[in-house]
């Protein structure tokens, strides 16, 4: 206390100063922050695998397709969002056709949402804050490790989430947090307004929990004033504008994504979905004491205007929505934990605070307390994802050093050969069976290598394509997976097959089958070979020549 009581001037300038100069410093910091990440990851390429691998060619396959000039939601069928496709591919460019290209386009991700998010952040609060939000931001787009898993488990599965949670708390802040008071109204304004509206359609092609919430975000932000009715206005404009400029250049039509999402939503179970909810809300019931915490640091200022109950309620309901749309994400994706979306709400609730100490006694004590305390709140919020974050970048860095990774003869021969695994990873039994079966595909379709043949792999992912070279056939999916197909709800099996001439199918074929049931066994397909995980098959009266 006695020290705090010394240096509370020093303390308050850290945490509170929004002057040119702490914004230059800020500024300066996150370039060098963002710098060597990318040098980084540049240098690193992709980590050595140690989580969840099999996931990763989902996202290398659907880039690939891309780069053939295929087109998502048309040529293949796509339950996901098409983003991570394309800043994959943006990656291929960039390289050449390879794991890295995943980890390349992650980089440029990164670099945008970093300096986009710093220069919302300076019209709205303080230079510590701003940049302690826009590193999170940034790290949460490019750090290998899907969220809720241990930091150890290095890989790219399920970036999706990655990416709709750092481009939602980008859109959260333009909407939510409203510019310092003085700025008066500029061009900024207007300018904000139109990117929340780009964000909220690249969430779109994110995934679609996270456009629904972005939207239900926006509608609230606009009951609770946040947005006059002609700016919001032109946040929908702004949206269809860019959704229109997208498809443009994508050929993604509207159409085709309402197709395959509603494939997938239907594939889903409301009772699963609820029950999630539950679980998840018990097993996060202890980050409401610290919200509450927050709710009555706001509501103990001083003042009519801001005491006022339609002021307190407008910060209740702005809180309580973060939380439970962060519940939502946390129930309708598959992860086991962590909720960045709270850092929003521990942002928004610190600056409150701040703002509403700076009318006390200069550097008074209580003024300390109350800006430590704030900044205490935000940090328990943003710090253990931000810490774990920090540690996957240094224990993937450290295996790369030290070259503590393995691979196989044979992926090295193709161009996956900088897809490779941890040598003594917390998973290596996993990770050992799956560069076995790796192996184990791509050693058979060598052997039945020929030039006229368009395969379709009907597996989890497929890596087989791209680690081969091969042209990939029109039709199939980019990843098959029970809970965006089934039995319940899935694509025609004609779309799946496309053209293809063959099929790489997994050896039990138990979803293809529990899915497609009389329809898949009336193929009558030919059986080429068997393998320990895989079949082998030849679709009947198909020409090799022609579609």
């Amino acid at each position: 206390m006695l020290v705090v009581n010394q240096y509370r001037r020093q303390i308050n300038q850290f945490i509170c100063s929004s002057t040119p100069a702490a914004f230059l410093l800020a500024w300066s910091l996150l370039a060098v922050a963002l710098a060597a990440l990318a040098a980084l990851f540049f240098f690193m390429g992709a980590p050595a695998m140690n989580g969840r691998a099999w996931d990763v060619p989902v996202f290398l396959d659907g880039a690939w397709r891309i780069a053939n000039g295929q087109t998502p939601h048309r040529d293949f069928y796509g339950y996901l969002g098409d983003l991570p496709y394309y800043v994959t591919w943006l990656g291929m460019k960039w390289s050449r056709p390879c794991a890295s290209a995943i980890t390349y386009g992650n980089v440029f991700l990164m670099t945008a949402l970093g300096l986009s998010a710093m220069a919302v952040l300076q019209r709205r609060t303080s230079a510590l804050y701003a940049l302690a939000m826009s590193l999170f931001l940034a790290l949460l787009a490019v750090t290998p490790r899907p969220l809720g898993d241990p930091y150890d488990y290095t890989d790219y599965a399920m970036l999706y989430n990655r990416y709709g949670e750092s481009i939602l708390g980008l859109f959260g802040v333009i909407i939510f947090l409203p510019p310092l008071p003085g700025l008066g109204r500029s061009w900024a304004d207007w300018a904000e307004t139109a990117v929340a509206g780009a964000l909220l359609t690249v969430l779109l092609f994110c995934k679609l929990n996270y456009f629904v919430l972005g939207a239900g975000f926006f509608v609230l932000a606009f009951l609770l004033g946040r947005f006059s009715p002609g700016r919001a206005l032109l946040c929908l404009l702004s949206a269809a504008v860019v959704f229109s400029f997208i498809s443009l250049l994508t050929r993604i039509s509207a159409a085709a994504i309402w197709q395959d999402y509603h494939i997938m939503a239907a594939a889903q179970g409301l009772r699963g979905r609820l029950r999630a909810l539950a679980i998840h809300g018990i097993e996060n019931v202890l980050y409401l004491p610290v919200l509450g915490l927050l709710l009555w640091e706001i509501s103990s200022q001083k003042g009519e205007r801001n005491s006022s109950p339609r002021v307190l309620w407008r910060h209740l309901a702005l809180i309580a929505s973060l939380f439970g749309g962060a519940l939502l994400l946390l129930s309708t994706n598959d992860q086991q934990g962590e909720m960045p979306l709270l850092a929003l709400a521990g942002l928004y609730g610190a600056e409150i605070i701040r703002r509403n100490t700076t009318g006390t006694p200069e550097d008074s004590f209580l003024v300390t307390a109350r800006n430590l305390g704030a900044l205490s709140l935000f940090a328990l919020l943003l710090v253990p994802i931000l810490a774990t974050d920090c540690k996957t970048v240094a224990f993937a860095a450290r295996d790369a050093v030290k070259s503590n990774w393995v691979s196989t003869e044979t992926l090295r021969s193709t161009q996956l050969s900088d897809f490779r695994f941890t040598k003594n990873g917390t998973r290596s039994a996993e990770m050992r069976d799956y560069m076995e079966t790796l192996d184990e595909g791509i050693q058979l379709l060598r052997r039945h290598s020929d030039a006229r043949m368009r395969l379709a792999v009907f597996s989890f992912s497929d890596p087989y394509h791209l680690a081969l070279g091969w042209v990939p056939p029109v039709g199939g999916a980019a990843g098959l997976s029970d809970t965006a197909m089934n039995d319940r709800s899935h694509p025609p099996l004609k779309r799946m097959l496309g053209d293809a001439t063959h099929i790489l199918a997994d050896r039990d074929g138990a979803l293809l089958r529990e899915t497609y049931g009389a329809e898949w066994d009336a193929l009558h397909l030919e059986v080429i070979e068997e393998t320990r995980h895989f079949t082998l098959f030849k679709v009947p009266g198909r020409n090799e020549n022609q579609p």
